[in-house]
């Protein structure tokens, strides 16, 4: 929630500068790159807060991922150990008697 909620008003500065440009009578292209140059200076100092609950959001997501992949290495880790295992010296697996 916390990136939609970044992302959102990250949108909502960028449309109040640009409707504040065109009001000034800036047009086209010149009207959305400053708008987006505006914007994002204001949004570094206004949504400081917001950005970093990203930040600490994503760290989350990823240290997640991070240990999930770690016990689903170990896992496979165990499992070729235990086919290793199976296999007598000569790569052969024994014999069913």
């Amino acid at each position: 929630m916390a990136v939609l909620r970044y992302t959102l008003l990250r949108a909502l500065v960028f449309v109040i500068i640009a409707a504040l440009l065109w009001l000034v009578g800036l047009r086209g292209l010149v009207l959305v790159a400053l708008g987006l140059v505006l914007s994002g200076l204001v949004s570094f100092f206004v949504l400081r807060g917001s950005r970093d609950q990203v930040s600490i959001a994503w760290d989350r997501r990823l240290r997640t991922i991070r240990e999930r992949t770690a016990a689903e290495d170990a896992w496979d880790d165990e499992q070729r150990a235990r086919t290793d295992a199976d296999v007598d010296a000569e790569g052969r697996p024994p014999r069913d008697a």
